[in-house]
């Protein structure tokens, strides 16, 4: 056998890691419904810079992918508690690991499903979902969250509610952030005011 055969079994042992990361990657794309496409940077700049100034309550990045958001909104709120919700194992711990280098004591980075997550304390809540899990989340959102909480959204609407504000990228995508708000619960909840 030639050269160190240390070498070849760390090569083997790294090549077999990076080969069950794709392949959970994969897995969790087809089990969710959407792969985990993070934010990108000029959509992600103008979500930040459209965000409100203040925010009453914890701050939800749900479906957080990687963590570049969830970093980001920590960064932009250091008061605020922020918690970034992801489900597929690899994206989840790359995230963890980029908040344990980041050290932001304000943000937790949670696996979990983001349909279970308790939305009752809410100030913000941020996502980047595809059409189903977005239908899903008004719903919810209707039921669960504050009046006043927002939402904000990278591209995919919120069936049943109107944007207070769009927020176009001027990107090669097309993407729009869709700026939400929840109304007061006196039994008009078709429209975000």
């Amino acid at each position: 056998m030639d050269g160190d055969p240390g070498v070849s079994v760390g090569g083997a042992a790294l090549l077999t890691g990076a080969l069950v990361a794709v392949a959970l990657v994969i897995l969790y794309t087809i089990r969710l419904g959407a792969p985990p496409w993070p934010t990108m940077p000029r959509a992600a700049r103008r979500l930040l810079a459209v965000l409100p100034e203040r925010i009453d309550g914890e701050i939800l990045d749900l479906g957080c992918g990687w963590g570049g958001l969830a970093l980001a909104l920590a960064a932009r709120y250091p008061g605020r508690r922020v918690m970034g919700v992801e489900l597929s194992p690899v994206p989840w711990a790359v995230a963890r690991l980029r908040r344990l280098a980041g050290r932001l004591d304000t943000l937790e980075i949670r696996r979990a499903d983001l349909h279970g997550v308790d939305l009752s304390r809410a100030g913000l809540i941020v996502c980047y979902l595809h059409g189903a899990a977005m239908a899903r989340l008004a719903e919810r959102m209707l039921r669960e969250a504050p009046p006043g909480c927002w939402l904000v959204s990278n591209t995919f609407a919120l069936p049943g509610l109107t944007p207070v504000a769009r927020h176009p990228v001027d990107d090669v995508f097309g993407t729009t952030i869709l700026v939400y708000r929840l109304p007061e619960r006196d039994g008009d909840q078709a429209n975000a005011v």
